[in-house]
């Protein structure tokens, strides 16, 4: 069973019918691609409701990957424990704007590293 979550989790990402602007919906080529395939620019460019809405779906596919057993992403979850949509969306987007140089790669794959940015703790005390 554990061998069989990731696959799912993994579907879940690749699968064009998920996080879709409009699920079952017919778009034309040209109208730009899923949601899953959003780089750092285009999540920017969002509707703040849509980031919300993207923000809240990659979280819980790496948190339930966690539960199937990828260790890597063990600190992802008391990093958002307690964290509403708006303030992760709030905390990515900062990241993105301070990291300009990274928006051509997926958004999915930035997202661990806006909040594992956000929630590190300081090297040093801050006075």
């Amino acid at each position: 069973m554990r061998a069989f979550i990731p696959i799912v989790v993994a579907a879940m990402l690749v699968s064009p019918f998920v996080l879709t602007p409009q699920a079952g919906a017919q778009s034309e080529p040209s109208a730009g691609a899923s949601w899953q395939l959003l780089n750092g620019q285009a999540f920017l460019e969002l509707a703040e409701y849509d980031r919300e809405v993207y923000v809240t779906g990659v979280n819980d596919a790496y948190n339930w990957s966690y539960v199937a057993g990828f260790e890597r992403m063990k600190w992802l979850g008391p990093c958002v424990h307690g964290r509403q949509a708006q303030q992760l969306s709030a905390m990515f987007s900062k990241w993105l704007q301070k990291n300009p140089e990274r928006w051509h790669e997926p958004a999915a794959k930035l997202f661990p590293f806006a909040m594992f940015t956000a929630c590190r703790k300081p090297a040093t005390p801050q006075n």
